[in-house]
């Protein structure tokens, strides 16, 4: 095992794809994982699958990532690993019939 201290790793979008796997990964070399993702469901299972925890966390809202780093830390202890794999993509045109998209939405993706 690399992380013998069993350093704390917190994987953001931990509940499906890269996020996923990325936690199994860091898991497999003796972190304790915490996934970070809004899918409750999904989030929970990996986290019991690696023998970590889950926090219900939208990395588009400040509050809601201090939260979830709040939770860790008294939880767990101070994560040393961070690793990001969350975020969203929405599917809308860039301009359509001559208008702009709404520029919350882009405000909102790259925050």
């Amino acid at each position: 095992m690399i992380f013998e201290n069993s350093a704390v790793a917190v994987v953001s979008g931990g509940a499906s794809g890269l996020g996923a796997a990325t936690a199994r990964k860091l898991s497999d070399m003796g972190a304790r994982v915490v996934v970070f993702d809004l899918n409750t469901q999904a989030g929970e299972a990996v986290a019991q699958e690696v023998g970590g925890l889950f926090q219900h966390v939208d990395v588009a809202d400040p509050a809601s990532v201090a939260a979830g780093f709040e939770a860790v830390v008294a939880s767990v202890g101070t994560p040393r690993i961070m690793i990001n794999c969350a975020g969203i993509a929405p599917a809308i045109k860039t301009v359509s019939r001559g208008a702009a998209h709404d520029p919350a939405i882009f405000a909102k993706t790259i925050q």
